[in-house]
């Protein structure tokens, strides 16, 4: 019988990180994985690899349009990295826009929030 391959993404190590089992989630799949190849008399090789996205994922997490994630790319707001004439984009440079992108649009709306808390008269006081 042949073993799946068994697939550990980054955010599945980091959530668990919180937890306070001894053993999260993500390494009994990988314990049980191995143990299933060692019953079967198989070899089990550990790789990784840099996860990469494409523009319509990204856009698509983002929820926004593949022309929008197109012009920053072009902007040079994402970086990309070219497979063949495609370009693809490092899941940690998707992370690091998302973050860059999630602060700036919770500046905004804090600004919109002080605002209609404490009146327009407050935002003279920046």
């Amino acid at each position: 019988m042949s073993l799946a391959h068994l697939t550990v993404n980054p955010e599945d190590v980091r959530s668990n990180t919180r937890d306070s089992d001894p053993r999260p989630a993500w390494l009994e799949q990988v314990a049980a994985y191995v143990q299933r190849a060692a019953a079967e008399g198989a070899s089990v090789t550990l790789t990784s690899k840099q996860r990469m996205l494409t523009p319509d994922q990204v856009a698509a997490a983002l929820g926004v349009s593949r022309s929008t994630i197109s012009r920053k790319i072009k902007a040079g707001e994402i970086h990309v990295v070219k497979v063949g004439n495609r370009n693809r984009i490092p899941y940690e440079e998707f992370e690091r826009f998302w973050d860059a992108t999630m602060a700036n649009d919770a500046a905004l709306v804090d600004d919109d929030i002080e605002a209609e808390f404490f009146g327009e008269a407050r935002e003279s006081c920046h």
